[in-house]
């Protein structure tokens, strides 16, 4: 394929609003893509990153907006090409270390992303740049339940029958829940007290949703009372005026990420990292705390007001389990499969 047909195939990717591609003959404008999620989150990258900081240095960024399973399918298939689509794929933690292992993507480094040394310790990585992060929690209505659950066990009490929610898209988080309460370790999502445990949740009538934003919609209705989320969710169904609150497994919380990577056939890698490095400034990472609740990623972020207020830990703080992604990288396909055919069952 030449790359006379290349570029007006990478414009259409994001329809209107990859018009101003067609015109690279006539412009000094570089063109870069990034495939990611839709909804607030693409709105949030353009309006804080690409508008703002990627404008400037006259880079034009088409969003290809797709769910992550199919962004990271892509990846694989073409992982042979010399020239793939994207520049920048945004995906969990989880999928990240998953397709680094697998050797589809550049390492990166302080050198090529200045803004890297500034990524807290524990969500460093050698090919992963961390985006957001959020604590997982049990989730609760205080208008329906006065002594919330402090433990991942407590759902399995009878009075929550058919009253649990959670994500069926988030299964690997609650399995990690699960292992955590299970086995005392996080990592170990496959072992058998674990896959015992979440059936027992199952068996308890637990609800599954499609999306993260149908899972407040069950507290608000009334659907569910209790369930397991991201404690941004939580801040941002507040702020909604739906009545939720947070509560911090006894056990731990499970460390949800979201980054970005680059592709080893990424067509433009200098604004590939320059997206990142964007996507890594202080005023950016302030802007997604402020609207979607995740806490920056960076240490010269410093929330202050009521944004920092909603975002302080607990004190003592609660204990955090970040997953060692080495493991639960290659367990990823195989719990997709033993979910479907045993939770969404």
């Amino acid at each position: 394929m030449s790359d006379a047909f290349r570029l007006p195939r990478r414009a259409l990717l994001g329809g209107a609003a990859a018009l101003p591609l067609l015109g690279r003959g006539a412009s000094a404008e570089e063109t870069m893509v990034i495939a990611t999620w839709g909804g607030d989150y693409a709105n949030l990258l353009k309006a804080n990153v690409e508008e703002p900081l990627m404008k400037p240095q006259q880079i034009a960024v088409t969003q290809d907006i797709n769910d992550e399973d199919p962004r990271v399918a892509k990846m694989y298939a073409s992982r042979r090409l010399p020239r793939g689509a994207d520049d920048v794929i945004s995906l969990q933690a989880v999928r990240g270390h998953e397709v680094g292992a697998a050797g589809l993507v550049e390492a990166i480094d302080v050198a090529n992303v200045p803004n890297l040394a500034h990524v807290l310790p524990n969500l460093k990585s050698p090919f992963y740049a961390p985006h957001i992060w959020s604590p997982q929690v049990i989730i609760y209505n205080p208008d329906k339940v006065k002594e919330p659950p402090k433990t991942f066990t407590d759902l399995l009490d009878p009075k929550y029958k058919g009253r649990v929610g959670v994500g069926d898209i988030n299964y690997f988080y609650i399995m990690m829940a699960a292992a955590l309460a299970a086995t005392g370790d996080v990592n170990k999502v496959d072992a058998p007290e674990t896959k015992a445990l979440a059936l027992k949740l199952n068996a308890n009538g637990l609800r599954l949703y499609p999306s993260t934003d149908s899972i407040g919609a069950g507290i608000k209705s009334g659907e569910i009372d209790v369930g397991i989320m991201w404690l941004a969710r939580v801040i941002m169904w507040q702020n909604a005026g739906i009545p939720v609150k947070a509560q911090f497994q006894t056990e731990g919380s499970v460390l949800y990420i979201s980054g970005m990577v680059v592709p080893k056939n990424a067509p433009n890698k200098p604004a590939a990292w320059k997206y990142l490095n964007a996507m890594l400034e202080p005023s950016a990472q302030t802007r997604f705390a402020e609207r979607m609740g995740y806490l920056p990623t960076v240490d010269n972020c410093k929330l202050t007001g009521k944004v920092g207020e909603q975002l302080a830990l607990p004190d003592p703080a609660p204990k955090l389990a970040p997953p060692n992604y080495d493991i639960t990288g290659t367990l990823q396909g195989p719990l997709s499969e033993w979910w479907k055919k045993n939770m969404q069952a």
